[in-house]
């Protein structure tokens, strides 16, 4: 711990103990560049989700959506105050890495509380990325898991099942109709649906194997990142039982909204822009959102934007 000249002069050190020092300061300078490189990739998957336009019923850069409490603003907020908690996600991950993968969603449970509150001061009280923050932190600490070399879409989707193994069964046992009481509970007691705690114990397959082939396909295709991802939300609509869609218009409604969304993917996979808006004119007129599509268009960015 003295001065670099004074340790030199006196020989202080074997050459041994020098390696052993530097690999120690590589190490933390690693894990350091790790944690920021999945901060970083996380906030921008958030920022592309909330930034493609348009996006039915939901809010983008050219409307609220069917959000009056809401704005595009609200949603910047929110992204800049939650990027340093995707770092933390990713750093508990490394530092529980020899450790079943359970203890590693136990470790960053408690980040995403904190993760919560400051997303609530962000916006003065508005939820705007509550479902985001429980999968992306999950993602992040899945990559900070793996060695980056690893980072491929299906071993972190792996890796996401690995930690929440069982994670359903857990947080819904003992829930009846007459004790269930927020949606999801409700959603799984009438209908069996497991949300988002369901695509992360399962790895994510609505992002992996809908949403993500979709997402590359069009960007090969030519479409922009914004329009390609534009196509995406529609894909994953139709592939999944959006919560929030069910939440504002009941069962019957979202069965046929993906029916209806299905037929016109059938037609053209890659609607035109003036097509998705007339669905979005839709949506707001019925009040409707797919909230729960969005996070998996932002866990798709993600995996897009980790991975490349």
């Amino acid at each position: 711990e003295n001065d670099a000249v004074i340790c030199a002069r006196s020989r202080a050190h074997g050459l041994a103990a020098l390696q052993t020092k530097v690999e120690e300061l590589l190490q933390i300078a690693a894990e350091q560049w790790m944690c920021e490189y999945v901060a970083a990739q996380a906030y921008l998957a958030l920022s592309q989700e909330f930034s493609t336009t348009p996006k039915p019923g939901l809010v983008d850069k050219n409307n609220q959506g069917s959000h009056p409490d809401m704005t595009i603003r609200h949603f910047f907020a929110s992204a800049g105050a939650l990027r340093p908690f995707f770092g933390q996600f990713a750093r508990q991950g490394f530092l529980t890495r020899d450790l079943p993968p359970a203890e590693t969603f136990r470790a960053i449970r408690p980040i995403g509380i904190d993760a919560e509150q400051a997303m609530y001061a962000a916006t003065g009280g508005v939820n705007t990325h509550k479902g985001a923050i429980f999968s992306l932190g999950i993602l992040c600490a899945a990559a900070g898991r793996l060695s980056p070399e690893d980072w491929t879409p299906e071993r972190l989707c792996a890796e996401s099942a690995a930690m929440t193994a069982g994670l359903t069964q857990q947080d819904f046992a003992g829930i009846t109709e007459v004790n269930a009481k927020t949606a999801g509970e409700r959603l799984f007691i009438q209908y069996g649906i497991t949300g988002v705690r369901g695509q992360a114990e399962a790895g994510f397959p609505a992002a992996l194997q809908t949403g993500l082939p979709v997402l590359q396909q069009g960007i090969a295709q030519g479409f922009s990142l914004n329009d390609a991802g534009c196509a995406t939300l529609l894909h994953l609509i139709a592939a999944t039982d959006d919560t929030n869609l069910i939440h504002r218009g009941g069962r019957q409604i979202q069965l046929e909204i993906k029916e209806q969304i299905a037929a016109l993917l059938q037609n053209d996979p890659f609607p035109s822009l003036e097509t998705i808006r007339d669905l979005d004119r839709e949506f707001i007129k019925k009040n409707l959102s797919a909230g729960g599509s969005a996070d998996l268009l932002a866990i798709t960015y993600f995996l897009l934007f980790l991975c490349r």
